[in-house]
C-alpha cells in the first residue's frame, strides 16, 4: 500500500528521491522554496565524478549506484550521455587515485607519459555520465507529473510541523538544512563559470584540485570554476571569470577565441559527510551534506531512502 510522502527540496537529491518512491507505488508531494530553472541544481556543471566524497566509504556504492542509473537513461529525452572524461593531475598537490574504488571496475586508464594535458604530469581517461541539467530536470518533473505527484512552492521552518500530515517527510533541503536543523556543520561553497558557445571540445576535462573543468553541453561548454567556502553571494566576479577563463586557455588549444555566452554562479551545500538517516523517534529521514557531488551520489542516496521507507512501513 503506497504512503502519502513530503519530498523538501526540489533540487537533484529531492527530485530523485521523489522519483524513486513514486515508481514504487507512493504518493508523493514535493514542497520546495524554488523550483528548476531557478535553484542550484540547474547550474551544475553536472558530469559524474566523486567530488569530495573519498573520505566518506559509503559513496562508493552511492556512487556506483548513480552511475548505473544514469548510463541506462541515456538518451536526447533525458539529456544524459556518456562522455569521455580527462582527469588530470599535477604531481605534489595532494590529489591520488582514491576516487578511482568509486569507479564502476575497469572504467579508468591511465593515459601514457606525454598524453596529459598541457602543463600536467599525468592523466586518466575514462567515460561518465554527463547529465545536461536544462534537459534532465524538466524530465524528472514530467515523469512525477505522470505519476501524479504534486508540486508546491512554498519555504518549510518546521519539518515537525509535517509529520501529522505524511507518513514520511523527507529532508533534501540542501543548503536549507543549515536553518531548517539548526545544522550549522552545512556551509555554502560558491562555485562561478564562463559560459562558451557549444561545440567544442567533444571531451571533460578535469582538474579537481585547482578546481579546473571544461563541459561540452548542447546549450553550452561550461568553463569553470571556483571553490569558496561559506560565501552566501549568489553572484559572479568579473576577476574570477578573467582567470578561470585565461586558466582553461592554457589548458585546452582551441578554446581562445570561442564566443563567452554567459556566466553564473551556484552555492553547493558542503557537509563534512552526506547526513542520510532517520531522525530518532520521528517520521522524518534526512538526505542532504551532498556538496559538490549532488548529481554523482543522487540515486545512490535516493536508493538508501527508499531502503529506509520500506523499513520504517515494514515495522
Amino acid at each position: 500500500m503506497g504512503k502519502k510522502i513530503a519530498v523538501i527540496g526540489a533540487g537533484i537529491s529531492g527530485m530523485s528521491t521523489a522519483l524513486l518512491l513514486a515508481e514504487k507505488g507512493h504518493s508523493l508531494h514535493i514542497i520546495s522554496k524554488s523550483f528548476s530553472p531557478n535553484i542550484t541544481s540547474n547550474r551544475a556543471a553536472a558530469f559524474w565524478f566523486p567530488y569530495h566524497v573519498r573520505n566518506d566509504k559509503r559513496g562508493i556504492n552511492w556512487c556506483r549506484t548513480a552511475f548505473e542509473y544514469y548510463k541506462a537513461h541515456t538518451g536526447d529525452e533525458t539529456g544524459i550521455s556518456m562522455k569521455k572524461i580527462i582527469k588530470a593531475v599535477k604531481n605534489n598537490t595532494g590529489d591520488d587515485d582514491s576516487w578511482v574504488e568509486f569507479m564502476p571496475p575497469n572504467q579508468v586508464r591511465l593515459l601514457e607519459n606525454g598524453d596529459a594535458p598541457k602543463g600536467y604530469d599525468k592523466a586518466y581517461e575514462a567515460h561518465v555520465p554527463l547529465i545536461e541539467t536544462q534537459i534532465f530536470l524538466p524530465w524528472t518533473y514530467s515523469q512525477l507529473e505522470a505519476k501524479n505527484a504534486v508540486f508546491t512552492q512554498q519555504e518549510i521552518t518546521n519539518l515537525h510541523d509535517l509529520t501529522k500530515e505524511y507518513d514520511v517527510v523527507i529532508n533534501c533541503s540542501a543548503l536549507g538544512a543549515r536553518t531548517l536543523c539548526n545544522d550549522t556543520t552545512v556551509i555554502p561553497v560558491r562555485g562561478q563559470v564562463v559560459l562558451l558557445e557549444p561545440g567544442f571540445p567533444e571531451f571533460i576535462f578535469l582538474d579537481n584540485q585547482t578546481p579546473a573543468y571544461i563541459v561540452p553541453r548542447k546549450d553550452a561548454t561550461i568553463v569553470g570554476g571556483t571553490y569558496e567556502e561559506n560565501v552566501y553571494d549568489e553572484k559572479t566576479e568579473e576577476d574570477s571569470l578573467k582567470y578561470i577563463l585565461k586558466r582553461a586557455y592554457s589548458v585546452l588549444e582551441g578554446l581562445e577565441g570561442r564566443k563567452i555566452i554567459g556566466n553564473w554562479a551556484g552555492l553547493r551545500p558542503f557537509r563534512p559527510s552526506v547526513r542520510l538517516e532517520r531522525e530518532a523517534g520521528t517520521n522524518i529521514i534526512h538526505n542532504y551534506g551532498h556538496g559538490g557531488s549532488g548529481y554523482t551520489l543522487a540515486f545512490g542516496c535516493a536508493e538508501d531512502v527508499v531502503r529506509l521507507v520500506d523499513n520504517m512501513i515494514e515495522s
